[in-house]
């Protein structure tokens, strides 16, 4: 029996078992054989926590499945659950090649190729906003770097920022270019929104960060309410980055892009002011009788 991990801060889940991102605990706890006090346990954990114990599930069900069991290893649904949380992991390639497993069991459904076609479209767009800065013309841009100041830092650049293990840091500025992949600890670093995307889930908000010492890196966001988002122009800090390097390779297409995921807009400051408690997604919990 998989362990539940130890509740670690409350965030929200972004994961999505349907069209809605926020349904997704309601179905993936229903379906795991949650009781409704683990249910509301795991509203404590964070995404990361839930993400691993989900995909741990999953992979319970899957590979045993896969190794004796050839209807198991045929589901399309399996491949589909399974390719959504490679999805919110950031597990791209994985993540397209489930739907295109999926599509590929079951051609007269839908729902699979549709994901397959919409996370291809993101990426398209995506790459194609980072290569260019969003399209922001040489003399804006450098008009707009050159506005940014220490004070857009908030409490990330006066000793105030409180670490993961709730002690009291200085962080040291860097530049995009320096950050290492993982987590970059004792770093933040500070730029100028270029772009936001958006997807039809909605999860996750993301845009463009740019500094003055290199390219335009994507910053993903999770855990937020519908109505936050930054605009262009406005300076965002992020303390202590987790830097991914995505290489995808899907069906002829290449893609190469850096990114920060950021799980909750709480850890971002805005213009030198941290993001209010508004600003994050509430948690839900459903259950549903169970059969004896």
């Amino acid at each position: 029996m998989l362990q539940l991990p130890t509740p670690a801060s409350q965030e929200p889940s972004p994961i999505a078992r349907t069209k809605s991102p926020f349904k997704t605990c309601q179905w993936c706890f229903a379906n795991c054989g949650l009781t409704l006090e683990m249910s509301i346990l795991a509203t404590s954990w964070t995404v990361s926590d839930r993400l691993n114990w989900l995909c741990r599930w999953m992979s319970s069900m899957a590979a045993p499945g896969e190794k004796v069991d050839r209807t198991a290893s045929t589901n399309p649904d399996l491949h589909l659950n399974r390719a959504t949380l490679h999805k919110y992991e950031e597990n791209y390639g994985e993540a397209l090649d489930g739907f295109s497993r999926a599509a590929a069991l079951d051609p007269a459904w839908p729902e699979p190729r549709q994901r397959e076609q919409q996370l291809l479209e993101f990426l398209n767009r995506l790459t194609s906003l980072l290569e260019s800065k969003g399209k922001v013309k040489t003399k804006k841009l450098q008009s707009m770097l050159g506005s940014l100041r220490p004070a857009h830092l908030g409490p990330c650049g006066d000793g105030r920022y409180q670490s993961a293990s709730g002690q009291k840091v200085t962080l040291e500025l860097k530049p995009l270019s320096a950050l290492q992949p993982g987590v970059n600890s004792g770093a933040v670093v500070l730029g100028k929104v270029v772009f936001s995307l958006t997807t039809e889930e909605k999860v996750p908000f993301t845009f463009g960060l740019v500094d003055s010492d290199g390219p335009c890196c994507a910053v993903m966001v999770y855990n937020m309410v519908q109505s936050w988002g930054v605009l262009i122009g406005d300076s965002v800090a992020i303390p202590e980055p987790s830097l991914r390097l995505h290489r995808i390779q899907h069906k002829g297409k290449d893609y190469s892009f850096s990114s920060v995921r950021v799980e909750t807009p709480l850890l971002l400051v805005v213009n030198g002011k941290p993001q209010g408690s508004s600003s994050q997604a509430a948690a839900t919990v459903a259950s549903r009788p169970q059969c004896e």
